[in-house]
């Protein structure tokens, strides 16, 4: 698919296919066939189902539903994790080893599907440890879990927990600034994305070494998706963007789409038939029909003189 080349333009230069100026409900073979879309049927019935997350493994998911939230499997099994979150707002998740915390941004939870040495998130009590006075983590708008560390986004503040205890944080230090609020975190081996006014890096994660700006737009509100390959991937502003687990960045739509994302957004790695894809829905409809290719054609027709 390709909105920046204008019309006449969109057979390839080698012969060897052409460019689509839309592509709707199709897949794209690796050999450049078009395909119809697999459709879809209701998995499981729900009244405000929102905020479906799932480990990378996919062996289970967790979502909300009408202010609480569910665990379902491969079978449709829905299962009461913890009651009260998301009924006005978004819930983000993080894998912290074997448990899974979670915020909406007004309360903090965890699930702990089988038993291991990870605190539960909401039974953090203030505490010292040698001569810190530790916290706890606060509830915040988007969460990720990095080099032994629970990161949370307050607004534009992010902040990160003690080594080893993921529910606990020094106030005094544990907290990095971004120029606007963030919208999303992602965070793979090599160090730590945050979504705000740009998209920044942090090398090594937290305590921050060094920051720079990778990109120059940031990406609307929305939890980052993982791959088995240690990989990312979230909808920025302007495209998909992924990166490798060592950090590689690219915005993988930029070169053929002219777009502009805003709003919310979530992001889905689709394994089908052979083929790998990242699938993105907006809670605002992009604008794609002003690339900057586009053009128009017009016939005038002189009115005769009398």
């Amino acid at each position: 698919m390709d909105n920046r080349v204008p019309d006449y333009q969109l057979k390839l230069p080698d012969d060897s296919g052409h460019l689509l100026r839309d592509a709707l409900n199709v897949d794209i073979t690796a050999r450049g066939g078009v395909k119809t879309r697999t459709g879809y049927s209701q998995a499981i019935a729900g009244t405000d189902c929102h905020s479906l997350w799932s480990p990378v493994d996919g062996k289970f998911a967790l979502f909300c539903d009408a202010g609480s939230i569910y665990r379902t499997d491969a079978a449709g099994v829905k299962t009461l994790v913890a009651a009260g979150f998301g009924a006005v707002t978004s819930v983000r998740y993080a894998k912290v080893n074997e448990a899974i915390y979670f915020t909406d941004g007004l309360r903090v939870g965890s699930y702990h599907p089988t038993t291991g040495q990870t605190p539960a998130w909401g039974s953090a009590a203030p505490t010292v440890v040698g001569d810190q006075a530790l916290t706890p983590m606060p509830a915040g708008q988007h969460i990720a879990h990095h080099s032994a560390r629970l990161l949370v986004a307050v607004d534009s503040v992010l902040i990160y927990s003690e080594p080893f205890l993921p529910h606990l944080r020094d106030a005094a230090r544990g907290f990095e600034l971004f120029p606007a609020p963030i919208t999303c975190i992602a965070a793979i081996e090599a160090g730590v994305f945050v979504m705000a006014d740009k998209t920044y890096f942090i090398q090594g994660g937290f305590p921050a070494q060094s920051m720079r700006a990778v990109l120059d737009y940031g990406a609307p509100d929305q939890q980052a998706g993982y791959r088995d390959d240690g990989g990312a991937h979230w909808m920025s502003a302007h495209g998909i963007v992924s990166c490798a687990s060592t950090g590689e960045l690219a915005n993988i739509q930029d070169t053929h789409i002219e777009l502009t994302a805003e709003g919310a957004a979530a992001t889905l790695w689709r394994q089908q038939d052979g083929m790998r894809a990242i699938v993105a829905a907006l809670t605002e409809p992009s604008d794609t029909g002003a690339g900057v290719g586009s053009y128009a054609q017009a016939r005038i027709i002189r009115k005769e003189q009398s």
